[in-house]
């Protein structure tokens, strides 16, 4: 494609998002992915994702050896049901004599789906527990070596503030580990649907740099750099794509009106590239060591 296509496709596509973002503005009463739905949604966006793999791969190498080697101590905020917790706690288990790992997470069910899976690969040398509450409602005054937030930040009402508390709860050798999505195409829709449900914008990478620069505080940057196919998005009736559509737009499209739902699966068409019979966008992360 020559250099005067590519601009035209650009300006396409920018346009593209901005008329989906003057409708999505103009909705009344659409209500957030949530519940079962999210959690169908969730699941099989993972699934079609490398992104967890080469995240506990950058765990594996970059952060685990880095943990006191007697006795280490995690709190991961936003755990979930502790899928990557799980793997994070065997990676250190080969690392520290000890490990205490904290799993916070507002939603009571994940909570215990979180205990379930920890204590089943823990042994005598770890002790595990829950918070069951919001985190910019917690008031936990321990410290830990490590604190983990992997795409949690987004749900903050106020990411700034959660920052500082996380960074609060570190001891002196502590470090807090963020991971958050790259300002990327894939997340323009997403950013789109938080701006109209929350009267602003979510944080993604370039946020967060701004607001660690302007605070002063160092860090370090990594780029992780995973695919996610959404091949299944452009076959009519197709559940999985329906659930990974969902998914990146944050809303159930089925309750938006066709014509801006046809909008949107076109801006899907748009930014992905085929990789043999495989359509895909990228799915970047950024890696935070604050």
């Amino acid at each position: 494609m020559t250099k005067r296509n590519q601009i035209r496709e650009k300006f396409k596509i920018d346009m593209n998002i901005k008329d989906i973002r003057q409708e999505m503005a103009l909705l009344n009463n659409v209500a957030p992915l949530k519940g079962p739905r999210y959690s169908a949604c969730l699941h099989t966006y993972e699934a079609a994702s490398n992104q967890r793999e080469l995240i506990l791969e950058w765990f594996t190498d970059q952060v685990i050896p880095q943990i006191p080697m007697d006795s280490a101590s995690f709190l991961s905020i936003g755990c979930g049901a502790g899928e990557l917790d799980v793997k994070i706690l065997a990676a250190g288990m080969a690392h520290a004599s000890t490990i205490a790992y904290v799993g916070l997470e507002p939603d009571s069910q994940q909570c215990e789906r979180f205990m379930s899976s920890m204590e089943l690969a823990g042994d005598q040398n770890t002790r595990v527990e829950t918070l069951n509450t919001n985190f910019e409602r917690c008031t936990e005054q321990r410290r830990f070596d490590r604190v983990l937030m992997v795409h949690s930040l987004y749900y903050m009402d106020d990411p700034e503030r959660a920052i500082d508390k996380a960074l609060n709860l570190l001891n002196e050798s502590g470090r807090l580990i963020v991971l958050i999505a790259s300002n990327d195409t894939l997340n323009e829709l997403s950013s789109s649907f938080w701006k109209m449900e929350n009267g602003g914008s979510s944080w993604f990478s370039e946020d967060l740099s701004k607001h660690l620069e302007e605070r002063g505080v160092s860090f370090e940057l990594h780029r992780i750099e995973a695919r996610l196919d959404i091949t299944s998005c452009c076959e009519p009736e197709s559940e999985q794509g329906s659930r990974i559509a969902d998914f990146i737009a944050q809303v159930p499209l089925g309750e938006l009106p066709p014509g801006l739902r046809a909008k949107i699966f076109s801006y899907l068409e748009a930014t992905s590239q085929f990789d043999g019979d495989i359509r895909s966008l990228p799915h970047n992360v950024d890696a935070f060591v604050i």
